[in-house]
């Protein structure tokens, strides 16, 4: 099996030849990962190397190569502060999540936001000409738009997709053997069952001195699996996405992948790829077959036979993960055919975020299913749409949506209207969608949560005899796991909130109109020298909307710049030195344009 899964490298194995110069480690803080290339993000593959830095900010960071200034982005969220190289072979390396540039670049940086004094910024800089040498410092190691404190490392090709920078020359200290935490498996039909049910099965494995086993599992109809396994590196403790996954039957190599490149147009496969345990929102399992309507770059082999039947007896297969420098590891499980027999009990129905949900069928009580292709509670499908009502719940409309088609649902009485555009999801599929009224709240129900989309959709509700003039309405997902609500751009158009959310779920409409609050204001001098200022800035509901603040100290307005993980508003001018007495003015709004303002003066001894 070795040599065969060696000839599957060789032959499947591609990653573009951009590798003809050495890259430099681009950081001092040490030759250590936090993350690897294609792990697990919220909704996207990760697209580079996390390199620690140990909770703290400021290394210096390296040109990896000899290159040119290309892009300087500055940002709320995401990359936070990153400079972007380009290299003679017209490849690229990215340093994000930066505390600051370099004086050169920071000095562009600041001429371009001081124009009107806005936090971000995206400049694309390589008119300028400006030649960097490698090993040059470009920037210091921070935490900005998502902390904790790392250096995120990308390598990009030349048409700008990120690379798996440990294809080239760089490397960390690597002996150890992934390590496989659990596995699922999935029905995939109608008439599938995992160990007698209609829906997904979590199995942790045992551990056997490095042999990994998941049990037998029994089944009937097609089923499909997804393993959660796990990279270790040495002297660390953080856990990694490995390079490649294989499952085997025999001989038989019946899926593939390997994390070498993708597209940023790629991202949503994200979720067809990573799923959770049902009734968890953890999307950590790797799936190991491909889903229907997928374009995933990292599967090389993808077999009908990867989404598994039933023998006449037990079968075996066989896992193999490995990383980057061939460390490697297997899991076996045993999939045999149920024996149990299905009784006759009528279908009961849970609350419609309780069921098990496939693109043509559901599981209302898991235990029975029904077909969302022909019938539901007896009913035939009329015009795409039908309804059911539901004794003391409301009414739920189901919709089947083809991915082909851009289409529109309204619920009766056209309070609660989707537009889902064309290509939105992955492949045909059914819309459970509802709303009901709760202590003034609306809430929103548009299931199945548990599948993927591919774009961001539009939700219009009209609030009619609800609606109060004074308030500032606005939606928000209500996370499954627990209760937490999270702000969905929205806004009030008249009478009517309008948003984009990018997934299915549960949502509630509620006022926001209460204004932020400002307080704690700290005026310091850095360790590198630069003077700035910081207020706590809080807000409940709809967040803050950065873009708006005003920040000006002694007459002085700078860069009001917003760290959102630490509710910190940081006042920036190149030029600031603050008196002995120093009068501070502030205004921010939140995203539902709740205004405060603020104001104070503060001494400074020493002056």
């Amino acid at each position: 099996m070795r040599l065969f899964l060696i000839l599957i490298i060789f032959l499947f194995s591609y990653v573009p030849n951009v590798w003809s110069q050495e890259y430099l480690w681009p950081t001092d803080s040490g030759q250590y990962l936090s993350s690897t290339f294609g792990e697990t993000r919220s909704a996207h593959f990760h697209a580079g190397l996390d390199i620690k830095t140990w909770g703290r900010e400021g290394y210096r960071v390296f040109a990896s190569r000899d290159g040119i200034l290309y892009r300087l982005l500055v940002t709320e969220r995401g990359y936070g502060k990153a400079i972007y190289l380009k290299h003679a072979d017209n490849t690229y390396t990215v340093y994000a999540h930066l505390q600051r540039f370099n004086d050169e670049f920071q000095e562009i940086a600041d001429s371009i936001r001081l124009k009107d004094f806005s936090f971000e910024m995206d400049a694309q800089l390589d008119s300028l000409g400006i030649f960097i040498e490698q090993g040059d410092i470009i920037g210091f190691t921070g935490s900005s738009g998502i902390g904790p404190p790392h250096l995120h490392f990308e390598v990009r090709d030349s048409l700008d997709n990120p690379i798996n920078a440990l294809t080239t020359n760089l490397a960390v200290k690597d002996d150890l053997s992934p390590i496989f935490s659990s596995l699922i498996v999935e029905p995939l039909t109608e008439d599938s069952r995992v160990k007698g049910k209609p829906v997904s099965q979590y199995i942790r494995s045992q551990n056997n001195n490095g042999d990994y086993d998941f049990g037998e599992i029994d089944i009937s109809g097609e089923v499909g699996l997804a393993v959660n396994v796990y990279d270790r590196a040495n002297e660390v403790h953080n856990a990694y996405a490995v390079h490649s996954l294989t499952l085997l039957h025999d001989s038989d190599t019946l899926f593939y992948q390997e994390l070498n490149s993708f597209n940023f147009s790629d991202d949503r496969e994200m979720f067809l790829d990573r799923i959770a345990p049902f009734g968890s929102d953890r999307r950590g399992h790797q799936r190991l077959y491909g889903k229907e309507g997928h374009n995933n770059p990292f599967y090389l082999i993808d077999k009908p036979q990867a989404q598994i039947l039933p023998a006449d007896t037990a079968k075996n297969y066989t896992i193999v993960a490995s990383d980057y420098f061939g460390n490697r590891s297997t899991a076996t499980l045993r999939i045999s055919p149920s024996t149990k027999e299905n009784t006759a009990s009528p279908v009961t129905y849970l609350p419609i975020e309780n069921w098990y949900w496939h693109e043509d069928w559901a599981s209302p009580d898991l235990i029975h299913t029904i077909d969302l292709n022909e019938d539901l509670k007896g009913l035939k499908w009329t015009d795409s749409q039908i309804i059911v009502q539901k004794d003391e719940s409301p009414d739920i409309q189901f919709s089947r949506l083809n991915p082909e088609q851009a289409q529109k649902i309204y619920t009766p009485g056209r309070k609660l209207s989707l537009r889902f555009r064309k290509n939105a999801f992955f492949d045909t599929l059914t819309i459970a969608t509802s709303y009901s009224l709760m202590n003034e709240e609306i809430h929103i129900s548009i299931q199945p949560e548990m599948l993927a989309t591919k774009s961001d959709f539009h939700v219009a509700f009209y609030l009619g005899e609800m609606f109060q003039k004074e308030n500032k309405y606005r939606l928000f997902r209500k996370k499954r796991s627990n209760g937490e609500l999270s702000y969905i751009e929205s806004e009030l158009r008249g009478k009517t909130v309008h948003a984009y959310p990018s997934e299915l779920g549960e949502f509630i409409i509620i006022p926001d109109n209460e204004a932020p609050s400002i307080s704690n204001l700290k005026i310091y001098q850095t360790e590198y020298g630069k003077w700035l200022a910081t207020v706590d800035v809080k807000d409940e509901l709809s967040g803050i909307n950065s873009a708006s603040a005003v920040f000006t100290i002694n007459g002085m307005r700078g860069i009001a710049e917003y760290d959102y993980e630490e509710e910190l508003l940081i006042y920036y001018h190149p030029d600031f030195t603050p008196n002995s007495i120093n009068t501070v003015l502030i205004d921010v709004e939140d995203k539902a344009g709740n205004n405060v303002s603020f104001s104070q003066e503060q001494t400074i001894t020493g002056f």
